[in-house]
């Protein structure tokens, strides 16, 4: 059977991990008081605004209602106390700013994100005259890793964010013969053409896990 590897960030303990980049929370202001809407496409966003409410002692974004780009980071907000007004169905950003435009007409909404944004979220809502706020809550470093830890070919590579996929190929040769998984279609729409790829029924990595084991029991 061919071999499973999680390529992300941090490791999980139910399968092969390669971690291929490092987060880095970034300390920003709670100037909260004009919002009235959060924005999150990530759960390192959440993950970095919870960590910044606690140095600050502003507990103020959990009575902001939320929008969410997927289940797995809405189930993450709701356990750190946040506030959930919508949680996307679609998990590509073009699809979710869609979705949330018609939604935050005269609100004054808050984008929490990376430094760097693949999906453009913020310059769609802008065009559309939402009254947009942003601050980069955290980055994305790519790690320096030895050639030798590369999956062996034919390996089914799960990738959780559009920037590990770009770490993983800063540090690995990409064999024609892996198999990629995308968690959503964020993360698919910069997998490069001509690669065997599936994007996950559902945007969590335990469902990208388990759609790679059905995948593998079905192929050579």
């Amino acid at each position: 059977m061919r071999e499973i590897f999680l390529i992300g960030s941090k490791a999980e303990e139910n399968i092969k991990s390669l971690v291929v980049s490092e987060i880095k929370l970034l300390p920003f202001e709670m100037n909260l008081s004009n919002i009235d809407a959060l924005i999150f496409t990530s759960r390192y966003a959440i993950k970095s605004i919870s960590e910044n409410a606690k140095r600050l002692n502003d507990y103020s974004w959990k009575d902001i209602p939320s929008f969410v780009i997927g289940k797995g980071s809405a189930t993450y907000l709701e356990r750190l106390g946040g506030k959930i007004e919508y949680v996307g169905q679609d998990s590509h950003g073009d699809g979710f700013a869609k979705e949330i435009i018609p939604l935050l007409k005269n609100r004054h909404p808050l984008y929490i994100h990376a430094k760097k944004i693949v999906s453009h979220i913020n310059e769609k809502l802008l065009h559309n005259k939402i009254k947009l706020s942003e601050v980069i809550a955290y980055e994305n470093k790519t790690k320096k890793l030895d050639s030798r830890l590369a999956p062996p070919p034919n390996s089914i590579l799960i990738f959780t964010a559009p920037s590990h996929y770009k770490a993983f190929l800063a540090n690995f040769k990409w064999d024609g013969s892996y198999l990629a998984i995308a968690i959503g279609m964020t993360t698919f729409g910069v997998f490069d053409a001509g690669i065997d790829s599936f994007v996950a029924p559902e945007q969590s990595i335990q469902s990208c896990i388990k759609f790679a084991k059905e995948i593998a029991l079905r192929l050579p």
